[in-house]
């Protein structure tokens, strides 16, 4: 047995996660690294309401009324927001089969010189339609690093520690929405055109990042390894790592590699394969295996774990906060949606030890149903006659609401999903996960103006009510769906689903297991 800072690495052990964590530090800068494409999401999530609560965007892009103010109409905010993630859709179709093919790495650049493309087009709009063109494009270089992001991370780093650095994935785009939402509350105090540009142009700065650091950004070794270049593999590790232990990358690569040959020997292997499957000339064979009888079960949770964020409500109470809070008469609209967005900062940040300490499902299923009935709350203060009454409570709970969010499914659903598939199909899962998600984005995006503009629904609090039904299918749903996995290898999830075990029976199953081989 040989110890590497004081751990057996040749074993995985959840006992020694802690241990495991000291020695950390570079991966954790790849990894924030790699998340930092993702914060580009939490910009573009927000920036929808953030823009349409500022006077010179509004003058520039809106409609003038008859007291002389301007109003964004429903159908603009409706096409702003839903064209990002209807070409993240598109473009993650394309894209994730490309994954397999070509690695990891090479697509942070392509995303990073899109986004400077879609960010370009946002700025110099002459008008809305241009604008639009913008945020489309955009959303192909979203829907690129949304997928990237977390396969990296899951495929790179030690299994002990999966859930903890998945947790970057979401911390990001929570950074990335209160970091918009301060720029624009700054840029507020601005007359004229840089009042509406400097939250644009503040998107600069992360493809910028990735595309500065690219050269040096080490492919996920576990693609290498899957392509048989061990060596490269073992250079990749020494660049994440650092250890200067030899033993150790000797170590990493031999588990890789055991990883590859249960996953394939549990699923029949690849070469008893035909041909590959081909839409315009693009292999989806990984694609239409996820739904195959072993593995559909698998992709269905995967793909409902990071849905439910948007059935339960992250759309309308994350991306139109400042312009909701601005609609029903809060004054400082700007300073109430800032603070919303520190807790929501805080709490996501507090998820990353609870998601290890407290697991997975613990931390989904019983705070789903808590969010449900707050949000029913919600909906019944939107109906009080009252709502200069009314409006600091649904505030107060909109807080409540954002911090159990962060803290529950808003960090760990995304840790779920990420880490749910199979091994030899995680980028295939990861990229229907992205499709899907962006595809109830759409849905959200494009209808939650229509609910909340004064020209449109005009709900104002009553809107909990809409996201209460899509919220107790996602809380019921969890309840039958989702696993414990917390300390579970992938071997050990294979032969569970395999076995046919109940999701909601992980946990028991695994300790009768272990009192069975007590001797």
């Amino acid at each position: 047995m040989t110890l590497i800072h004081g751990v057996d690495y040749s074993v995985v052990n959840p006992d020694n996660k802690w241990k495991i964590l000291k020695s950390q530090s570079r991966f954790a800068l790849w990894a924030l690294l790699i998340s930092s494409g993702v914060v580009m999401q939490g910009f573009d999530i927000v920036a929808g309401g953030q823009l349409a609560a500022l006077p010179a965007f509004r003058e520039r892009f809106g409609v003038l009324q008859p007291d002389g103010s301007y109003l964004i109409p429903a159908h603009y905010l409706s096409a702003w927001n839903s064209i990002a993630p209807a070409t993240e859709i598109v473009a993650t179709f394309i894209f994730a089969p490309l994954l397999e093919r070509f690695g990891r790495k090479w697509g942070v650049l392509a995303a990073s010189l899109i986004s400077v493309a879609g960010v370009l087009l946002q700025q110099l709009a002459p008008d809305w339609r241009m604008h639009l063109a913008g945020r489309g494009v955009n959303g192909i270089a979203i829907g690129m690093m949304f997928t990237i992001s977390p396969l990296w991370i899951g495929e790179t780093c030690r299994p002990e520690l999966r859930g903890f650095f998945l947790c970057f994935f979401n911390t990001s785009i929570v950074f990335g929405q209160f970091a918009i939402v301060v720029v624009s509350q700054g840029s507020s105090h601005i007359d004229g055109l840089w009042q509406w540009w400097l939250p644009v142009v503040a998107m600069y700065i992360f493809p910028l990042i990735l595309t500065a650091a690219w050269p040096f950004f080490p492919e996920s070794p576990y693609w290498l390894v899957r392509r048989g270049r061990t060596l490269d593999a073992k250079r990749a590790l020494r660049r994440i790592y650092g250890f200067q232990e030899a033993e150790y990358y000797d170590i990493e690569v031999n588990r890789l590699e055991e990883e590859i040959r249960i996953t394939n020997d549990v699923h029949g292997g690849t070469s008893g394969l035909s041909s590959p499957k081909k839409v315009l000339g693009i292999n989806i064979q990984a694609e239409s295996e996820c739904f195959d009888a072993q593995n559909r079960k698998r992709t269905f949770t995967a793909i409902f774990a990071a849905s439910s964020q948007q059935m339960i409500g992250a759309t309308f109470v994350i991306g139109y906060a400042t312009y909701f809070f601005d609609l029903i008469g809060i004054k400082d609209y700007f300073g109430a949606s800032i603070a919303l967005y520190v807790v929501m900062l805080l709490a996501s940040t507090a998820a990353f030890p609870l998601t290890e300490i407290y697991g997975r499902r613990f931390l989904i299923v019983g705070p789903q149903f808590i969010l449900c009935f707050m949000l029913l709350i919600i909906g019944i203060l939107g109906c009080i006659p009252n709502q200069a009454r009314a409006s600091w409570g649904i505030v107060a709970l909109l807080y409540i609401w954002a911090l159990i969010y962060q803290l529950s499914i808003g960090a760990t659903g995304f840790v779920l999903a990420s880490e749910i598939a199979t091994m030899r199909l995680r980028a295939a899962t990861q990229g229907l996960i992205t499709i899907t998600n962006s595809l109830w984005g759409l849905i959200m995006q494009f209808t939650v103006p229509y609910m909340i503009n004064p020209d449109a629904g005009n709900l104002g609090g009553k809107v909990g009510f809409i996201f209460l039904g899509t919220g107790l299918i996602a809380s019921v749903g969890g309840w039958y769906l989702f696993p414990e996995t917390k300390g579970l290898s992938f071997e050990k999830l294979d032969e569970l689903y395999a076995m046919k075990v109940p999701p909601r029976h992980f946990k028991r199953a695994v300790s009768a297991w272990s009192i069975l081989l007590v001797p």
